[in-house]
């Protein structure tokens, strides 16, 4: 014979339920964070090989703003790099680079502007997160998603990561010349160090 089990709860339990579900509908529904990036600290080199010659060089941060969302990883601003700013320490490489490759005159900055931000996780000093958004260089959009190594406590924060640019298929022009072959992407590493805060 089936026997039917009956619960009975207590007037304390169900108040004790129902200020509990108060509470958590009364929880925000989503943490934001701001990064600051410090365009004084943060480093962007690049490295580009052709037959000859490995060439390196540096480009500088002209600002960097994000706000996300820990939850959803909802994230919206921009990270802004001058190319103006693009030196590898050869001057007339430089001037020709800038001049007739990047075009800084009609394409001064190129910028990336973040949409999700996944993995990231408030409690962990260290950790990896991945970073999807739009990469605008030399007048062209593209999508893009960086993986970044980072580290943070409770105000500052550093981040690293390795990334090509495809820069011939993104439109700007094939350096190479008879004899001397240039890779088609140039590496980028990024070490940024900024704040961490939660946004106000």
């Amino acid at each position: 014979m089936k026997i039917a089990r009956r619960f009975v709860f207590s007037a304390p339990a169900l108040l004790f339920l129902a200020a509990s579900l108060t509470a958590l509908a009364q929880q925000p529904a989503a943490d934001k964070m701001h990064l600051h990036l410090d365009p004084a600290t943060t480093e962007i080199h690049f490295t580009l090989k052709d037959t000859l010659h490995t060439v390196r060089g540096i480009f500088h941060l002209k600002s960097g703003e994000i706000t996300f969302d820990t939850h959803s990883g909802l994230a919206q601003g921009i990270i802004a790099v001058e190319t103006a700013t693009g030196a590898s320490g050869n001057d007339g490489r430089d001037g020709k680079m800038k001049r007739d490759y990047l075009e800084i005159a009609k394409f001064p900055v190129a910028t990336f502007e973040p949409q999700i931000v996944a993995g990231f996780n408030p409690a962990a000093d260290a950790q990896k997160i991945s970073v999807s958004g739009t990469f605008t260089l030399h007048g062209s959009a593209h999508p893009m998603t960086m993986d970044f190594d980072i580290s943070h406590n409770s105000t500052q924060i550093s981040a690293t990561t390795h990334f090509p640019i495809p820069y011939v298929a993104w439109g700007i022009k094939d350096p190479s010349i008879p004899f001397v072959h240039v890779e088609k992407e140039v590496a980028i590493d990024l070490v940024a160090k900024g704040s961490l805060a939660p946004e106000k």
